[in-house]
């Protein structure tokens, strides 16, 4: 990249956003950008989604350099879909930018799971609010990890219309860069890259994020499996990697422990090999999260004070699905309980695996550090805490189908919907007080369980002007690196 413009002079464009933008805003400035400017810009429609959105990617330039970037592979991730929006902007206005490339910019690729997330999207920004508001879908719904894949045992062949949608845009526009936009909830920065980079460049991706008040994620990976370039930046982790770990530490068939396919970064592999970066930002970041100071506790007690934590957590959501089986018939209500269901069947699945790996593993005899236990522990209840949230607004969501107000349980029983028990009648009293105490007992487990993390884990919300520069830095440090 030309340092005609400083990469902080670039930054600083990025504007002081006070909210994340709906699906309709972000498509809607793709659709204007390429109206208003079609001597340099074009949108092209590479898909639908399940419930029949079309998918847009605004391509800008027309340089022998291609770089896709696309937003939302995860739902609840929509820091990327701001980068996008603001870098279209850019492009725009910026020629030295455009000039010896192609940018293809997808704003959103699950335009159906990011709009059950805008419930949070305008705030109040908190890990409550969040969690209330919160929808991810099930693995295999998951347009990042849903591409075919065949290895040894295990066969994914059934990439869902999102993916597929994806799958073309990297067809069409064979990239030399990608750029699959992702963040964390809760944590601090860190990166996944296809390939490794010169000290100077990891030292780059630190000084971002380190200056801009982030810390960087220096405690637990975020999978046993990964392999770290540097800290806190990560050679991506393919799924075959996964399943060689379940190889190693699982009993039976590895495949059954994966639900789901390969990310876009190993597919891609087989169209044009590209550079591929993902740059994970938190919305709530503690400096904790990268305290390297070292503790009593061995890393391995740690790692299983984590895994008995989320046995507990896991234990109330099973109590809660199994109190729901067959109850549950609105469909986004269905929706988010399929998913609870699925994620909890996994990770239960997974704990022994992880139980054994702290076991045998060199080196976890050592002492562990501040941010391995904040990871192992609370970080870890956090995302659980988000999948239990889900289930509670499942219920709350079948709670409101039942008893929505005057003439609610006339619209019911107009539509035939089954209360559970097979005899298509609307849901009885005690179905519904059923379903009440089991959100009650939710809502309880889920207050306890924030307010443990909030005494023991300090955290401020990252403003969001802050995570697309770290994003947009990342992007232009990967493209310097690379003499692109």
């Amino acid at each position: 990249m030309s340092r005609a413009i400083s990469m902080e002079d670039r930054l600083a464009k990025v504007p002081d956003y006070t909210r994340f933008l709906t699906v309709d805003e972000l498509y809607e400035r793709a659709r204007l950008l390429a109206e208003e400017h079609p001597e340099i810009a074009k949108l092209t429609i590479v898909g639908k989604s399940t419930a029949g959105s079309e998918i847009p990617m605004l391509s800008i330039g027309n340089g022998p350099t291609s770089i896709l970037v696309f937003a939302c592979p995860h739902p609840n991730e929509p820091i990327g879909a701001m980068m996008t929006y603001f870098l279209m902007g850019e492009l725009m206005a910026d020629e030295e930018l455009r000039s010896g490339r192609a940018w293809h910019i997808m704003p959103c690729v699950d335009p159906d799971g990011a709009r059950l997330n805008e419930g949070w999207f305008a705030g109040p920004f908190n890990v409550r609010n969040y969690a209330r508001n919160f929808y991810r879908p099930r693995p295999q719904d998951q347009v990042e990890w849903s591409f075919p894949i065949e290895y040894k045992t295990l066969k994914w062949t059934a990439p869902k219309p999102e993916t597929q949608g994806l799958m073309k845009a990297i067809e069409l526009t064979r990239p030399a860069v990608m750029y699959s936009l992702h963040n964390a909830g809760f944590g601090g920065a860190y990166y996944y890259m296809t390939g490794e980079l010169d000290k100077e460049h990891y030292d780059e991706l630190h000084r971002i994020p380190v200056e801009r008040g982030i810390a960087l994620s220096l405690g637990e990976p975020e999978v046993p499996w990964a392999t770290a370039f540097y800290p806190g930046v990560y050679r991506m982790c393919p799924v075959t990697d996964a399943y060689d770990y379940y190889e190693k530490y699982a009993p039976g068939d590895p495949a059954q422990y994966i639900v789901g396919g390969c990310d876009s970064s190993q597919w891609a592999e087989k169209i044009s090999d590209p550079f591929t970066l993902v740059t994970e930002v938190p919305y709530f970041m503690s400096a904790k999260i990268s305290d390297q100071t070292p503790l009593s506790q061995s890393r391995r007690d740690v790692i299983m004070e984590g895994v008995a934590r989320s046995r507990q957590v896991y234990g109330v959501m099973s109590k809660a699905l199994e109190a729901t089986e067959g109850m549950i018939t609105e469909p986004t209500a269905r929706l988010l309980r399929d998913a609870v269901a699925t994620f909890v069947e996994s990770g239960v699945k997974s704990l022994p695996t992880q139980e054994r790996w702290a076991k045998e593993t060199p080196g976890m005899e050592q002492p562990a550090t501040v941010a391995q236990e904040v990871d192992s522990i609370h970080v870890g209840v956090f995302y659980k805490m988000l999948i239990a949230s889900m289930l509670a607004r499942a219920v709350d969501l079948e709670l409101a189908a039942m008893g929505g107000g005057a003439g609610a349980g006339e619209r019911e029983r107009e539509r035939g919907r089954e209360c559970g028990c097979g005899c298509g009648c609307s849901a009885s009293p005690g179905t519904r007080a059923k379903l009440q105490r089991v959100v009650d007992e939710l809502r309880s487990a889920i207050d306890g369980w924030a307010t443990t993390i909030e005494e023991n884990l300090p955290y401020e919300v990252v403003p969001i002007k802050k995570l697309i520069e770290v994003q947009y830095g990342a992007l232009l440090v990967a493209l310097h690196a690379k003499g692109l």
